[in-house]
């Protein structure tokens, strides 16, 4: 044991000297020893590209012992082992199975005496399979077959294996104890996948580069856009629009940092250099999501739209957005250094808080967003209520794709117990994980700033309500909700109320619509003669049928009597109107008196 710490301290320098050892090689490279639990590295390969790929394992010098090799194609792995009756069938990973010629397994007839320290393959798998296998002798070890003085010849490798096509290929190294070794097996090495593109990242990984590439650039576009309308109307600008001027300027430093991150990565950076960048990246992707919740739900509230200010709300919506950022920075940490079969802990730990925080932030966006549309329908506010409207859909849309997608990715998760897992996944299995996630969230940012635009009509959307613009709108001013509930939701005061008046053609101011109170029956009456005098002027204002039939007398009678006989008719007809009048209204006494006596 003792060996085996001299060998894990002077991994790091060692690892430097395996590189220079393997041809300066750039690839994604993985650390092996005897210590290892699990015996296989496995990474996904491509099969053409600016270069010719291949897997190359090299050991270091202090190693002892004896190794089992073995290259594959993951498809190829059915064929590995033997069965310990020695039956012709396929591997299904049984722990009975035999899959190393040992001394025990050649005199059961498993294995010939050349296969020795070598993995087997069943006697199904056919003449070309992509299965390489060797028995890696690090020291002299004398032969289970062979005298005392046969010594086998050292061997630490390089061991180099050609890929062939697109596929996920495995490494398995295994200790081998023979029988008549002097020292049990202790070794260390490096496996190397050189994959058709240059980088230290597996081919899993490599794709972020060129999509974290693509979304910074997409960020940039949207701030320049974003820049010159801000710049156009800048002595209109809103706060909130403000607000969200400073979000674009951050998203566009955060998704470069994730794109340099990814690049140095893939560069083969220094761990170190590597880990404060995990540190840096986290806390920007945690900081990004927090920000823009918190932003949402003021934007959701009405702030510098409906309300000048929340008041104590902010200091809510702050608290809880910086309890969302430290669990969403925890979350970011482990994604990157907890493996994700530990999904207890994993689950326990990073995700359930992280999915508490969105769903309390998500309520209250929601529930926010429904009270200020409903408060604008209430003061007829159109334009701003079709403004938050339009952000309630686009909410709703992406909230039903986050289900829908999470669906997706449950179910495609739920076999990852299943050993051909990342074999089967590895081409599309960082979409689920990173992409589509990024992919949403920039489509429903960019459609929410655009929402909220700066435009030449920023004003619309200031701090001040709308005027009804045409005779529907200006009726429905006017509209009185049918009972008390409806008076309470569209807002109007409860106490006094006052009739509604209108300009008449003499001046006068007459009723058109009252809604009366219980102290208000004692004025019933000259209401009602108001009233009435209204309906005379209104049938004043038509054809006078009385005048119309002297028009007709006069045309037959064509003599001078028929102007006597209008002036009569006009007399009796301005009667009949002044005994219509009421009360204050009549004329004097004098000219009733006249008229009695004519």
């Amino acid at each position: 044991m003792a060996r085996l710490g001299s060998l894990r301290q002077l991994s790091v320098p060692l690892l430097l000297v395996y590189s220079c050892l393997i041809q300066l090689a750039r690839g994604y490279q993985v650390l092996v020893t005897s210590s290892d639990e699990v015996r296989q590295v496995c990474s996904g390969m491509w099969g053409h590209g600016k270069q010719d790929p291949f897997i190359e394992v090299i050991f270091s010098p202090m190693s002892r012992g004896q190794v089992a090799l073995v290259i594959f194609e993951w498809d190829d792995s059915k064929y590995l082992g033997v069965s310990p009756t020695g039956k012709p069938v396929e591997n299904d990973w049984a722990e009975d199975r035999v899959y190393i010629c040992t001394v025990e397994a050649e005199q059961a007839g498993l294995c010939s005496d050349a296969e020795l320290g070598q993995f087997l393959k069943s006697s199904t798998a056919p003449e070309q399979t992509s299965i390489y296998t060797a028995s890696v002798k690090f020291d002299p070890v004398p032969s289970a077959s062979a005298s005392g003085n046969d010594l086998q010849q050292y061997s630490a490798g390089p061991y180099r294996y050609e890929v062939q096509k697109t596929g996920y290929y495995c490494v398995g190294t295994v200790p081998v104890v023979l029988e008549g070794a002097k020292v049990t097996t202790e070794f260390l090495g490096v496996v190397d996948f050189e994959n058709v593109f240059e980088g230290a990242l597996p081919a899993n990984e490599y794709p972020k580069i060129a999509f974290y590439r693509g979304i910074f650039l997409a960020y940039l576009a949207f701030g320049t856009f974003w820049a010159a309308l801000s710049w156009r109307f800048r002595r209109e600008l809103l706060p909130l629009q403000r607000y969200i001027t400073a979000t674009v300027a951050f998203l566009v430093i955060e998704q470069f940092f994730v794109w340099l991150y990814y690049r140095l990565l893939n560069n083969g950076s220094h761990p170190g250099v590597a880990g404060v960048y995990v540190f840096i990246v986290s806390a920007l992707t945690a900081l990004r999501n927090s920000v823009s919740l918190y932003l949402l739900c003021l934007a959701s509230m009405g702030l510098s739209v409906v309300r000048p200010t929340l008041g104590s709300v902010t200091g809510r919506v702050r608290l809880l957005a910086i309890v969302h950022f430290v669990f969403g920075f925890l979350y970011s940490l482990g994604t990157v250094t907890i493996p994700v079969e530990s999904s207890g802990f994993f689950v326990i730990f990073f995700i359930l808080p992280l999915s508490f925080s969105l769903t309390a932030f998500m309520t209250w966006i929601m529930y926010s967003l429904h009270s200020t549309i409903a408060d604008l329908g209430a003061r007829r506010q159109t334009y701003k209520r079709t403004m938050f409207r339009r952000l309630f859909y686009v909410l709703v849309v992406a909230c039903s794709l986050v289900m829908l997608l999470f669906i997706a990715s449950s179910i495609a998760f739920s076999s990852r117990l299943d050993p051909s897992f990342p074999a089967k996944s590895w081409k599309w299995r960082w979409i689920l994980l990173d992409g589509w996630l990024s992919i949403l969230y920039m489509v429903n940012f960019f459609i929410v700033a655009f929402l909220w635009r700066p435009t030449g009509s920023n004003r619309r959307l200031a701090l001040s309500d709308e005027l009804p613009t045409d005779d529907d709108e200006a009726a429905g001013l006017f509209e009185l909700p049918e009972d008390d509930t409806e008076r309470d939701e569209a807002g109007e005061l409860k106490g006094e109320t006052y009739p509604l008046t209108r300009r008449s053609r003499d001046g006068r101011d007459e009723v058109v619509f009252d809604v009366g109170s219980d102290a208000d029956e004692d004025d019933s009456d000259d209401e009602d003669r108001r009233g009435s005098l209204g309906r005379h002027r209104r049938d004043d204002s038509g054809y006078d049928i009385t005048k119309q039939h002297d028009d007709a007398k006069k045309r037959d009678a064509g003599d001078g009597d028929s102007g006597e006989e209008d002036d009569a008719d006009g007399e009796q007809e301005e009667g009949e109107t002044t005994r219509l009048q009421p009360g204050k209204d009549a004329p004097p006494p004098e000219y009733r008196s006249n008229q009695k006596d004519d």
